[in-house]
């Protein structure tokens, strides 16, 4: 699907999900190089900014959360880039860049703040508003440490292993997605005077401080998370290490027991003590509650229990 907008002589082509006949018309309506035309359709994993006479080629990604699978993937962002004709295809995962379509497209304003001077100055303004707008994902992970934060310290800490697991996803995801962004954005900034003649240091410069400030969010983000794991890890240890404790002192405790059960249970002839006595069971059964008052009270003294 294939829309257009046009305002000042500027011209914004949004493809979505391209095809054979995507093909056809770059290939016709601007001439566009073969090498890209090859690789134009398949999903290109490796961000990068090409230079040509005439055009740029910028292939980036974006972040994006799938809420019904609980984590987070990648989108490809594709743009040649004309001094006043601008082409993004895209696969339609990138809501936000089809709001500020729609907006260009119904909002007389909106338009003329977007499509003003050049195709240039409106794929920094497109760029730095889909860099913005991956913040609040940024802040629904930091709800979700939030909540982790909580729930360790409420007694889930087993609970909590496998959502600290879903959080660390995420976050590696992010990252792997943004951290590229930086190397493009600057790569694009010394490369547009190739094509324009414009003065967008300011605006190149907001674009790359909006993506630092993203990564430097995610890299917050990251620290704390590996904090809470650690915390979570040495609370579940100290839990496992607290019930080994009891578990062995208590077989510790039983050990002597069973030992006395075992010789007074020797199936010999006049070869054990109390056999003939009529309170022989009984007075078994008193030595060993002797025997596990004093270990139970020596470990106590000790400090074991």
């Amino acid at each position: 699907m294939k829309k257009k907008i046009t305002n000042n002589n500027i011209k914004w082509i949004d493809v979505i999900n391209p095809n054979k006949d995507t093909i056809d018309f770059l290939k016709k309506d601007f001439e566009i190089c073969p090498s890209i035309l090859k690789e134009y359709v398949p999903k290109i994993k490796r961000p990068k900014v090409e230079t040509y006479n005439k055009y740029l080629f910028i292939v980036i990604h974006f972040p994006i959360f799938n809420k019904k699978l609980r984590k987070t993937t990648s989108t490809e962002l594709d743009i040649i880039l004309f001094k006043n004709t601008l082409i993004t295809s895209h696969s339609g995962l990138l809501p936000e860049l089809k709001k500020i379509f729609e907006k260009c497209n119904s909002n007389e304003q909106v338009k003329n703040y977007y499509l003003k001077n050049s195709a240039v100055e409106l794929t920094f303004k497109i760029l730095d508003k889909l860099i913005d707008t991956r913040m609040p994902m940024l802040d629904h992970v930091d709800d979700r440490i939030n909540d982790i934060d909580e729930g360790i310290f409420n007694g889930d800490e087993k609970k909590m292993v496998s959502e600290i697991a879903i959080v660390k996803h995420d976050i590696i995801s992010f990252r792997r997605t943004i951290k590229p962004q930086r190397m493009i954005l600057e790569s694009l900034s010394r490369n547009i005077y190739k094509i324009t003649d414009e003065n967008l240091t300011r605006l190149s410069a907001e674009v790359i401080g909006s993506n630092i400030k993203v990564w430097n969010t995610l890299e917050n983000h990251k620290e704390m998370i590996e904090a809470l794991e650690h915390t979570n890890e040495s609370l579940l240890s100290y839990k496992l290490n607290d019930t080994m404790k009891i578990l062995t002192a208590f077989s510790v405790i039983m050990l002597p027991l069973s030992l006395m059960a075992n010789v007074f249970g020797m199936n010999i002839t006049n070869g054990m003590p109390f056999e003939s006595q009529p309170l022989g069971f009984w007075t078994v059964l008193f030595m060993m509650i002797v025997v596990t008052s004093f270990s139970f009270i020596f470990f106590k003294y000790k400090k074991w229990l």
